[in-house]
């Protein structure tokens, strides 16, 4: 797999890092040596400091660099370990990691959602839904990277027939085939050990740690149209999202409030 493979996305910091790692792997900046302090990346680049310091992290996490308090980074690997490097900033991001990467349908079957399903995903018990396994894996490489159970509703299922000979994750081809738009993505990522049916389908051993994801993709009117549960190797998975935070208000002065006129005495 080739270095840039390793960093996904087209967020600045991603772009940052892919910049930086050709420097280190061409010798710009050789093993041991000291990298330019975070002000003089930030001017380098044009990037803010909160930029620089998301992509020396993704460096850190490949294991080409290795920070020291009150000194900064230093060179420690010409190439990265490997883990896959996976950067979220937006629904952006999710296209292009699925872009970056192979997907091998397992199976894709029909299912009848149980109470237990239903109460999970806020719908009704005996609902009909198409159930699809996947592996996914980085296009130059053949470790997987995801073992994947994915949701669709049974009124999307002619998307599915594109999935094998698409790269497009099955959110995509929902809104280019059947109209929806994203407004909404709920995510929750847990620590997990990698159970005996993905251990074999990702290559690795029964009860290793593993990073579970789970998505739940909504529509215009919060119609819920896709569920997919990831899992993936500690090992070989990195994911790193950035949160931007809004500022707070400034306590806004209080509305003046102009006094009540005075009625007229009457005359007597």
């Amino acid at each position: 797999m080739s270095s840039h493979a390793k960093i996904s996305g087209m967020a600045k910091h991603a772009q940052v890092s892919r910049a930086l790692l050709d420097d280190i792997a061409r010798g710009k900046y050789a093993l041991g040596s000291l990298l330019p302090s975070e002000p003089a990346l930030a001017t380098s680049f044009g990037v803010s400091r909160q930029t620089i310091r998301a992509a020396l992290r993704t460096l850190r996490e490949l294991g080409l660099i290795e920070g020291q308090q009150g000194i900064g980074s230093f060179v420690r690997a010409a190439q990265p370990t490997a883990r896959y490097a996976y950067s979220f900033d937006s629904a952006v991001d999710l296209l292009q990691y699925a872009v970056s990467t192979s997907v091998d349908v397992l199976s894709c079957e029909e299912i009848v959602l149980s109470e237990a399903q239903a109460l999970s995903l806020k719908r009704r018990p005996g609902e009909r839904w198409w159930q699809v396994q996947t592996v996914r894996k980085p296009l130059q490489d053949h470790a997987p990277i995801a073992s994947s159970r994915i949701l669709v509703p049974y009124a999307y299922g002619s998307v599915l027939q594109d999935l094998s000979r698409s790269r497009e994750p099955i959110f995509a081809l929902i809104q280019q085939q059947m109209g929806e738009t994203i407004t909404e993505i709920w995510q929750d990522i847990s620590a997990t050990s990698v159970s005996a049916a993905d251990a074999a389908l990702l290559g690795v051993p029964p009860g290793c740690p593993g990073l579970s994801i789970e998505r739940r993709y909504f529509g215009r009117n919060g119609e819920l149209f896709e569920v997919s549960h990831s899992i993936h190797p500690a090992d070989t998975f990195n994911y790193s999202m950035r949160v931007r935070l809004a500022l707070p208000e400034r306590d806004a002065p209080a509305p003046h409030t102009a006094a009540a006129p005075t009625p007229p005495t009457p005359h007597v």
